[in-house]
């Protein structure tokens, strides 16, 4: 094994080992967007049954619930099923998507139906679980890195582009924290997913916004109710 495949290999190895020491938390958020504001708990939770991160929000116009289920095995990401409910119609977003890692097949049900195949070998990820690897490879203090989002809409997957921007002073909780910022972006797509991790939080979330020419998102972290 020459020395650059032993430097692939050992980073793999370590990237492994890190995914499975993210800790667990619960804590407020305040989703966003031009059509709803609303605010909500996200939380992750990781044991020998399973690994789970969730998204449960409500008020007098709407319902959210984002839900991803996997395991960790061998500090490798292995994606189950992800899960959305979203009420009044006017959102119409209800979606189920389950990962069969023996057929090497994803399928999904509800507003979008599709059936479709991949590589073994291949690692793709939801919109939740994809998080747990982010924070793993931030830890890491990688600079860049390329990762497989499932495809929605039609099945499938995209290839994103991670990279690191800059470091930044966060507000929270009356406190000064360091963020860094890394953005996630497409070839020949105009939308930008930006991330602000905390350093003092292991990573975790303060912040994600997500826009393209016609609409912005925001994910803001209002309050931690538990951590670790």
């Amino acid at each position: 094994m020459n020395s650059k495949n032993k430097l692939l290999f050992m980073t793999f190895l370590f990237i492994n080992f890190v995914i499975g020491d993210i800790p667990s938390y619960s804590a407020k958020y305040t989703f966003e967007s031009d059509e709803i504001s609303i605010s909500g708990v996200r939380s992750f939770k990781s044991d020998l049954n399973g690994s789970e991160i969730k998204f449960e929000a409500s008020n007098l116009l709407a319902n959210l619930f984002f839900s991803s289920k996997f395991k960790i095995i061998n500090g490798e990401v292995i994606p189950e099923t992800y899960d959305i409910k979203i009420k009044p119609k006017f959102l119409n977003r209800d979606q189920s998507i389950l990962f069969d890692q023996v057929k090497t097949e994803i399928s999904s049900t509800g507003s979008n139906e599709w059936i479709s195949t991949y590589k073994e070998g291949n690692q793709i990820y939801d919109p939740l679980n994809v998080q747990i690897v982010i924070r793993s490879l931030v830890k890491l203090e990688l600079k860049s890195f390329n990762l497989n989002l499932v495809n929605m809409e039609v099945g499938g997957f995209k290839n994103y582009i991670f990279k690191y921007i800059r470091n930044e002073k966060c507000n929270f909780d009356e406190k000064t924290l360091n963020c860094l910022i890394y953005e996630r972006t497409q070839l020949d797509s105009n939308r930008k997913v930006t991330y602000y991790l905390a350093e003092e939080l292991e990573y975790m979330f303060i912040r994600i916004i997500d826009s393209d020419e016609e609409t912005t998102n925001r994910l803001t972290l209002k309050e931690i109710l538990s951590f670790g």
